[in-house]
């Protein structure tokens, strides 16, 4: 995302909904994958970007790749082919010795987050310990399922119509400073009006809004799942990604305007930022090189492990798949081995296997 003078709502909420994890509620069993946005690239610059970007540990740490290696559960021939094929034979020593005893540098800066860090050293205020104990609070108390005393006021507009009648006819307020109050009942509180008030420059808005809905994945993911597929809910809810934005906006302004009082600026106007590009390719950097060259070589040890093992069985004439019913494979979960169990039980004959699904 490169930066721009002109603030694209659209095109930003579209980004978002893209990069946040598909969290639905969790009334079902479901699986995801957390890297699906990286899906499209090849599988270790997928790994390097997504921990640039996010912050993720992708890979294990290099140390426990180096334990795993001198317990003998890495093959050293088949590390030496894996260098030879993705460096060639002639970097042989040089990648060995830097996968087996060079430190390497393993910190590195994520791209997302960076921004509202700001708020910290502007103002010594962090805003998401002030802001998400009350933002979850109201977000669990709209979506209830049933499990609250009182039933929140609903309005058929949505989440924020819901919020202004609440704030309407509540004795005490949402907010602890007018400001934002008004803001809720007076203006419709649009996204660009709201982050001129707390960012104040349109080219770090969508970095802006990347930090803040990141820095809690699993909520705004969730509202994405309701916004597009509401019956995933039994007693449904309208809400919207941009509502929760909004919402969280102003809690933002309230906080602020609560702790600094009129003494506060943007904080694009109060300090000087950098400009990032939060999804450019990532730098070529040794420590993910030796990463991926540690987890190829780990892999392609168990799968020579595994494939010897199918090997010898068939040369033994151990039991074959052709002698079973039938097969059956099965995603690990807590419940995964109990329905394995009682098919056997049911079918004797039967071969029933339990994966990681999402491989």
């Amino acid at each position: 995302m490169k930066s721009s003078h002109s603030f694209n709502e659209a095109h930003i909420l579209h980004e978002l909904k893209h990069f946040l994890p598909s969290q639905a509620p969790l009334k079902d069993f479901i699986h995801h994958n957390t890297l699906h946005a990286f899906q499209q690239q090849k599988f270790h610059q997928a790994l390097h970007l997504a921990s640039e970007i996010f912050g993720y540990q992708t890979y294990l740490p290099l140390e426990e790749y180096r334990a795993l290696y001198k317990a003998g559960k890495i093959s050293d021939t088949i590390i030496q082919r894996v260098i030879i094929d993705r460096k060639g034979v002639n970097q042989l020593v040089q990648w060995s010795d830097k996968m087996h005893r060079q430190p390497l540098d393993i910190t590195f800066h994520q791209r997302i987050g960076k921004l509202r860090r700001y708020w910290k050293d502007l103002y010594n205020i962090n805003l998401d310990k002030e802001v998400n104990p009350l933002l979850f609070r109201m977000l669990a108390a709209y979506l209830d399922q049933g499990i609250a005393l009182q039933k929140f006021p609903m309005s058929r507009h949505g989440f924020l119509a819901s919020l202004r009648q609440l704030e309407r006819n509540n004795f005490s307020s949402i907010f602890r400073k007018p400001a934002a109050r008004r803001l809720l009942l007076s203006t419709e509180c649009a996204l660009p009006d709201l982050l001129q008030l707390v960012v104040g420059d349109e080219r770090y808005y969508a970095q802006y809004l990347f930090d803040q809905q990141f820095a809690h994945p699993g909520w705004s993911g969730m509202v994405v799942v309701l916004e597009e597929h509401p019956d995933t809910l039994f007693d449904k809810r309208k809400i919207t990604l941009r509502e929760l934005i909004a919402f969280e906006l102003l809690l933002e302004i309230d906080v602020l305007e609560y702790k600094l009082g009129s003494n506060w600026k943007p904080f694009a106007e109060a300090i000087q930022l950098p400009q990032v590009d939060l999804f450019a390719p990532p730098v070529p950097n040794e420590y993910f090189e030796v990463c991926a060259l540690w987890q190829e070589a780990m892999e392609w040890t168990y799968y020579d492990q595994v494939l010897r093992g199918m090997q010898l069985t068939a040369e033994n004439g151990l039991h074959h798949a052709s002698e079973s019913s039938f097969q059956a494979i099965f995603c690990i979960d807590d419940r995964e081995c109990s329905i394995r169990r009682h098919i056997e039980n049911l079918a004797p004959r039967c071969q029933t296997f339990g994966t990681a699904g999402f491989f």
